[in-house]
């Protein structure tokens, strides 16, 4: 098969208007039944697009729960595949061993966790860049600044005076995993004063319409936004550059009493790195570049249905392409970790290779690690 117009064609509406959640329906041979992370699920709808409409007799039910969400159907045994922009914890991990239910880990390409504001934000000064230090991120979202860091000034010099809106990943996503773990030290940990959602789309709309809002999401809502909203670049220093004393007084009580290392000002000026495709598939977008999986029940993987449509999301010209990857929003993934991939499959190769941590890892740590799972 070649990727053509028609296939970019369906990946462009595909992504504009997301299938969302299917109603459950009773697995059969020619039923294949998705769900998990709503990252992952545009190259899942696009790619069963494309296989069903030359594969009429299989139906594939894609639904959009969150990767942590996702999980729990799949270890429930309701579904075939999972979607997931994080790796399977060791608590799953743990509950899969004592299911019985065996899985195949697939890494199918990178994304980036992107800092959005609007294309009109008015958040930054005038002629102030669009940059956050990793620090100024944790202010802004640890637990601690919920219902005291309100205005935007109380970051620094560099932001107006204006209230703060927040809004980014539900608790059920993988997203809101790494995020929380990347920015706060710990998955989970994060103010709740903000409006948390599975819907990417609804958050680049929102996060467009207002001047003084910020979120988070997936690369391709970027991607498939850009005339509404734009990327905050990422200085990873976990400092500050200017926060007002009494704010930093104030913010490093609470860290204190929550047994965490204080916040500091160091001056200076922030330069950060935007999410490209670049600096994602290199790592250089620190600490918010991610790999993306899909996990696939062993027992399904016998299922001819599941088995065909799996051989097709690996193939050079799907997941492979940069054509098709790029359109839908992703970055394609070294070819050494599709051969990877591709082998686990070929000899149906269960576990996980990352053992529940991806948080930190650099890209040469992590080919050594999926090329082991994979037996090279």
């Amino acid at each position: 098969m070649k990727t053509n117009l028609w296939i970019c064609a369906v990946l462009l509406a595909l992504v504009a208007s997301p299938l969302g959640a299917q109603p459950t329906a009773p697995l059969d041979a020619k039923m294949i039944s998705i769900d998990g992370s709503s990252t992952v699920a545009p190259i899942i709808q696009a790619a069963a697009a494309v296989f069903t409409s030359t594969n009429p007799a299989v139906r594939i039910a894609v639904g959009i729960s969150g990767t942590s969400g996702g999980f729990r159907r799949f270890l429930a045994q309701e579904t075939d595949i999972s979607n997931a922009s994080r790796p399977i914890r060791s608590s799953e991990i743990n509950t899969a061993r004592e299911r019985g239910l065996e899985y195949i880990e697939l890494l199918i390409g990178f994304d980036g966790i992107v800092v959005g504001v609007s294309r009109n934000t008015a958040i930054f000064k005038p002629g102030v860049p669009p940059v956050l230090t990793l620090g100024e991120l944790e202010l802004l979202w640890s637990r601690e600044s919920a219902g005291f860091i309100t205005r935007w000034s109380q970051l620094g010099s560099r932001f107006t005076d204006a209230p703060i809106v927040l809004s980014g990943a539900a608790s059920t996503s993988g997203t809101f995993d790494l995020f929380t773990e990347a920015v706060n030290g710990k998955v989970g940990e994060t103010r709740t004063d903000y409006f948390g959602t599975e819907e990417d789309q609804l958050l680049a709309e929102l996060t467009g319409a207002d001047p003084f809002a910020l979120t988070y999401f997936g690369f391709a809502f970027l991607e498939h936004n850009r005339d509404r909203v734009q990327a905050v670049a990422v200085d990873p220093r976990r400092v500050l550059l200017d926060a007002p004393a009494e704010v930093l007084a104030e913010i490093n009580r609470r860290r204190a009493a929550a047994g965490k290392q204080p916040l500091t000002n160091v001056g200076g000026q922030a330069t950060g790195v935007f999410p490209t495709v670049d600096t994602i598939s290199t790592f250089t977008y620190q600490p918010l570049s991610r790999p993306l999986f899909v996990y696939v029940n062993l027992q399904s993987a016998r299922r001819p249905a599941v088995a065909t449509f799996v051989d097709f999301l690996l193939q050079e010209e799907v997941v492979g392409s940069e054509e098709f990857m790029l359109d839908v929003g992703y970055v394609p993934a070294y070819p050494e970790l599709l051969r990877a991939a591709r082998q686990i499959w070929a000899k149906r190769r269960s576990g996980t290779a990352f053992a529940g941590q991806i948080t930190g890892l650099g890209p040469a740590e992590l080919l050594a690690k999926y090329l082991a799972h994979a037996g090279q």
